[in-house]
């Protein structure tokens, strides 16, 4: 039989109301359930879909997929839905006829459009030509069609209640779809050859809306994420013009989307970019998405020279340069002070011109930047060359750049505030760790409530109980809340064998590894749980976070820090602490472990 996404229909009904108001979508559920019992497909039931081209989402009633050729579109009208040429498309109740809001053949063309055009979004292949076969049905349930009022545009795409309640003839007209999609589209791959399966693991599944937990609080984001944006973009959009820009925001405000946003039409008109931040990890994250070379300590100049686009953490970049030149400091030499002379070495190079000039300069996560860093970017920068500055001062964790400094050179500040990337339940626990800090940070109408943040108290010495309890919380976010494997992220303020997780190989039956090696997963066909210090992981987010082993007052457990980490999770938020806690954020216990 095949498969059905979500596995049980839910009904939606009004209060106060007898039946459900998709009753035209649980009778064609049904329909498609003795249609396909004995095919190995898949079936998914409300698929959310973000247009990439517009504006909002569309709603696909049913997506019915055949892994070895493609997917067909079911769009679904009750209520004595037709066509005449007089009416147009219309519903009739008691006697009259009552014209649609919208063309449902156009509704069900514009719907599958939408859907083509994600995909080739993420699939990044032409929407022109999906390498799949794809079709639509507009199915009106409750009526008897006379075919000869339909359209013709439309005609052999319309199923009527005849057909769509006959198993047979339901399942006859799907596949002579497909057939007749298999000889227009012969350069179509079918069979082992078609990418359908990987497009359904990857990309269509993981959007699909089912009850409202975790998982689905991860996957309507996504699919909102477009909408979400548009005022980060129409900041970036409105200022790209100035040779000299710096944005601001608070925690989950879109910098880093902001940032990319900026460097990708950089790049699209033609000017050679450097986009870079502080750490090793987000810059490959950045790399990624601008599709650039990514470089490290062993890149040779030449290649960083003869690159249009060029994607480091500044201290890589450096230590490329000096290894290059036969600079390297001595590895005697205190870290910082090594880090320094690198720096030093670059900014030198710079303005000799070895590594030719930039036409446009993108830094992200720059609150921890030094005057020195930024020197050395302003000899990267060609005489016309295009800055911007993107920071948060308030998640500086290595160092604290002077505003007065960074306002000299970029000038006033555009400040971001609405929090676009977490639930409004943990942007109200970022703001509770210093409510004079974050007093301006807010939660726009459009985002969702969230789950409730959980802190837990462990005694110092009970490293066995915080094992179990991330153990526990991995298993209840896999197993009872749906959440991907590889959307949980594991935080902590020290390295992993300095915490409870010290020698795991392993988290509630998961390979435990650290960001680096995850990045070399193909894309989660190996699942894993991911970990990683909070040092290393910012800049960047995942659904899931679990903070551990928070204890002490050092530096890792600075306002900063915690405020870091916290800020990471878009959805859900555990933090692990020990009673002797004696940072400044406000940690109190609060919520149950499940």
């Amino acid at each position: 039989m095949a498969t059905f996404f979500p596995s049980v229909p839910y009904e939606i009904r009004g209060e106060g109301e007898e039946r459900a108001s998709n009753e035209p979508e649980l009778v064609m559920r049904k329909c498609l359930e003795d249609a396909l019992a004995d095919r190995p497909w898949i079936v998914v039931q409300n698929l959310l879909v973000q247009d990439p081209d517009k504006v909002g989402t569309r709603e696909l009633d049913f997506v019915v997929i055949d892994p070895d050729r493609g997917l067909v579109t079911i769009e679904v009208k009750g209520g004595e839905c037709g066509f005449d040429a007089s009416h147009g498309w219309h519903r009739v109740v008691r006697d009259e006829r009552r014209a649609l809001d919208r063309d449902a053949s156009s509704q069900a063309i514009s719907s599958t459009r939408a859907l083509v055009r994600a995909l080739a979004f993420h699939g990044s292949h032409d929407d022109r030509h999906p390498p799949y076969l794809h079709g639509w049905f507009l199915a009106l349930v409750d009526t008897h069609v006379d075919f000869s009022t339909i359209p013709i545009s439309a005609r052999h795409h319309v199923i009527g209640a005849a057909q769509c309640r006959n198993p047979v003839k339901l399942l006859r007209d799907l596949e002579d779809m497909f057939s007749a999609l298999a000889a227009r589209y012969p350069e179509v791959p079918v069979g082992a050859a078609s990418p359908m399966r990987r497009i359904v693991d990857r990309h269509i599944l993981p959007t699909m809306k089912s009850a409202l937990y975790v998982r689905d609080e991860i996957m309507n984001a996504r699919v909102v994420e477009h909408d979400v944006m548009r005022p980060v973009r129409g900041i970036v959009d409105a200022t790209y013009r100035l040779d000299r820009v710096q944005i601001e925001g608070f925690a989950g405000t879109g910098k880093t989307y902001a940032a990319l946003y900026r460097a990708r039409r950089e790049i699209a008109e033609g000017r050679r970019t450097l986009v870079t931040c502080f750490n090793e990890p987000l810059a490959t994250v950045l790399g990624r998405a601008c599709r650039a070379r990514a470089v490290d300590n062993a890149t040779p100049l030449r290649a960083i020279r003869a690159d249009t686009v060029v994607v480091a953490n500044l201290h890589a970049l450096a230590e490329s340069v000096t290894n290059s030149l036969g600079r390297t400091p001595p590895s005697s030499l205190a870290p910082n002070d090594r880090y320094a002379a690198m720096i030093a070495t670059l900014a030198a190079a710079a303005r000799a011109g070895e590594l030719g000039s930039f036409d446009s300069i993108v830094i992200d996560e720059g609150q921890d930047f030094t005057p020195a860093m930024l020197d050395a970017l302003d000899a990267l920068a060609g005489p016309h060359a295009r800055i911007a500055f993107f920071h948060d001062p308030n998640q500086a964790i290595y160092h604290r750049a002077d505003l007065a400094e960074i306002e000299r050179r970029f000038g006033r500040p555009l400040v971001l505030r609405e929090n676009l990337r977490n639930s409004v339940s943990i942007t109200d626990f970022l703001r509770s760790l210093d409510p004079a800090r974050l007093e301006g940070i807010e939660a726009p109408p459009s985002v969702r409530e969230g789950q409730p943040v959980v802190v837990a108290e462990f005694a110092p010495d009970d490293a066995a109980g915080q094992r179990k309890a991330v153990h526990r919380i991995v298993k209840h976010l896999v197993d009872a809340e749906g959440v991907r494997p590889e959307d949980v992220m594991i935080l902590s303020p020290f390295r992993r064998d300095r915490g409870c997780l010290a020698g795991e190989e392993t988290v509630a039956g998961f390979m435990l590894v650290n960001l680096a090696d995850s990045f070399e997963l193909d894309g989660g066909d190996v699942p894993a749980i991911r970990w990683e210090t909070l040092h290393r992981f910012k800049g960047l987010e995942a659904p899931a976070v679990i903070l551990h082993d928070v204890r002490g007052a050092a530096e890792n457990v600075s306002y900063e820090a915690i405020l870091t980490a916290a800020s990471r999770a878009q959805h859900a938020l555990y933090i692990l602490r020990s009673t002797d806690y004696a940072g400044p954020a406000a940690l109190p216990v609060q919520g149950e472990l499940p």
